[in-house]
């Protein structure tokens, strides 16, 4: 009789040990202790499941339950072990939360600061034990109606990725580091408060921390947090202290787009979305957010790949940006007519560089100071706020945006070669032997009226016939209120300067092959003009522009 008990404690241990070790198989890490079964869960269709087959009521929505069905998902595992948080579709990989040693410690930490975490402690005492002991959950869902039942592999041991090796970058590199806020959750975009912004614009932007959110990231001692993206997924980490991040490889992520259009209803984001998805190896950008009120790294850009579809719709790396077309066919037809390929535009520190194909076009450089002068003459011109347009141009130069926009072969055309960057020299003026042609002009306006050009008054050239319009009010207005009373245009060689009472507000710089680039350009756009005469072509192209960049040229508009 006392045999019984023995047996009974015999076969219990026995049963334990059995389970151990039948789930122990597989598994390429070799870290984990021991992995315990998945936990059986049956779903039914109005998401009452049962475990053991005891009821433990609702654990799904219906309407989710729709969802996996119709991907035709019969099990969904999700396994806790050593490498991270795992899920399965049956049977097949998706992309999981990874962690290691350094990662868990770091959220530890943050789950013991979190004041509004239940059992934050506990659970990051437990942490360490879950990766040591594997343990999870099988969701067993009813097949769609028709659906034959799957035979899925049992699952046999923790999985990881397989390491990538993409052959070429397919977005950025972009290191973005504009974003910060200072200890009052207020936003600052590339050393531009966003309170300077939301002035300008009249109108508030979404980028201020809540009280709610300060508290938290102060709990938790947050002075910057980083993601960036590696080929085999996504790496967080919180003061340079690594978190749980993503891990995926093009297998789980073709699996997750296989599921993708079961739970994407709109078909553009789905589109996108199948677009994106399969670049991510390959991608490399990295996101760095302050909350200290100082920038801690240097945002650096790539160059914003563009193409210009037949249909004149946009994408920007292959992605879909304007599916609906923006470019009229007509004006592809035209840039096609002259050739145009490729569109480079950079916007530095001192300036505004394009190239067309190969050829430079003229530039415009500009320094701090003529800059301010600039933008309080063509802020009232566009109907914006100067400090909008101050600010705006201060984010595009300290970030260094560059597009390289392709736009669509024309039929028979051969493609250009293309140098990696823009040449931004200009060739010094050559001009044969010519006399430089002279330009010297003094304009006069009171009260919009022209009074008089040079020395010659109004009441002289209308003694001769001659009428001249008067300054355009908008112009007139914006000098007016900015306290401007000359604007004037003065050459140097290969240079045209713009000045705001003497000041340099900008310069344009060109040489002969850039004028004749931009006349290219310009020429399928002119048709109905003289240019499109071939004689007087020819004169421009011949005669006029190549003594441009000598050209001695002076003309001042006066308002008194």
């Amino acid at each position: 009789m006392q045999a019984k008990p023995k047996i009974l404690r015999i076969l219990v241990v026995a049963l334990i040990v059995s389970l151990v070790l039948g789930a122990c198989g597989g598994g390429n890490t070799g870290k984990t202790w021991f992995n315990l079964p998945s936990i059986p869960v049956r779903v039914q269709s109005n998401g009452v499941a049962s475990v053991f087959g005891f009821n433990i009521g609702p654990v799904l929505q219906p309407s989710l339950i729709q969802q996996l069905q119709s991907a035709n998902v019969q099990k969904l595992e999700i396994r806790i072990g050593y490498n991270g948080i795992h899920v399965y579709a049956n049977g097949r990989d998706l992309p999981y939360i990874s962690w290691d040693q350094e990662s868990v410690a770091t959220l530890q930490d943050v789950l013991t600061r979190l004041p509004n975490v239940p059992n934050g402690a506990t659970i990051a005492r437990v942490l360490p034990w879950l990766r040591t002991i594997g343990t999870g959950v099988a969701l067993n869902l009813p097949p769609a109606q028709g659906a034959a039942p799957l035979d899925i592999p049992r699952w046999r041991g923790e999985t990881t990725v397989s390491p990538e090796s993409p052959a070429e970058t397919t977005i950025g590199p972009f290191n973005i580091a504009s974003l910060v806020f200072d200890p009052q959750g207020n936003a600052i975009i590339e050393g531009v408060p966003v309170s300077t912004l939301e002035q300008a614009l009249g109108m508030a932007l979404p980028l201020r921390l809540d009280p709610n959110t300060l508290g938290l990231l102060q709990s938790i001692g947050a002075e910057k947090v980083t993601i960036a993206t590696h080929p085999n997924g996504i790496n967080l980490s919180l003061n340079d202290r690594p978190l749980p991040g993503i891990a995926y490889d093009s297998a789980s992520l073709n699996q997750l787009l296989e599921l993708a259009p079961a739970f994407v209803a709109d078909p553009a984001l789905l589109a996108t979305l199948q677009d994106l998805v399969p670049q991510l190896p390959g991608a490399q950008i990295s996101v760095v957010v302050s909350f200290t009120g100082e920038a801690v790294a240097e945002t650096e850009l790539a160059p914003i790949s563009i193409s210009v579809e037949p249909d004149g719709s946009l994408r920007a790396f292959g992605l879909p940006v304007v599916p609906e077309p923006v470019v009229p066919a007509d004006v592809i037809q035209k840039l096609q007519a002259a050739n145009l390929q490729r569109l480079r535009v950079q916007v530095a520190s001192d300036g505004l560089f394009i190239a067309a194909n190969e050829q430079t076009l003229p530039t415009i450089t500009w320094t701090d100071e003529s800059l301010t002068r600039l933008a309080g003459l063509v802020g009232p011109l566009a109907d914006v706020s100067p400090d909008l347009v101050t600010s705006a141009l201060d984010i595009v130069r300290r970030t260094g945006i560059s597009l390289d926009v392709q736009l669509p072969l024309a039929e028979g055309a051969t493609p250009v070669e293309v140098p990696a960057e823009i040449d931004r020299t200009m060739e010094p003026p050559s001009l044969d032997g010519f006399t430089p042609p002279v330009l010297h002009a003094s304009f006069a306006y009171s009260q919009q009226q022209l009074a008089a050009i040079n020395h010659l008054t109004s009441e002289d050239l209308a003694q001769v016939g001659v009428t001249l319009p008067g300054l355009p009010p908008e112009l007139a207005t914006v000098m007016q209120t900015l306290g401007v009373r000359q604007l004037a245009l003065v050459t140097d060689p290969g240079q045209l300067n713009v000045l705001l009472d003497g000041q340099p507000a900008l310069t344009v710089n060109y040489d002969a092959a850039a004028l004749q680039k931009a006349l290219d350009l310009a020429e399928p756009f002119l048709t109905d003009t003289p240019l499109a005469d071939p004689g007087v072509e020819t004169l421009l192209r011949e005669q006029i522009l190549p003594l441009v960049p000598g050209a001695d040229v002076n003309v001042a508009v006066n308002v008194q």
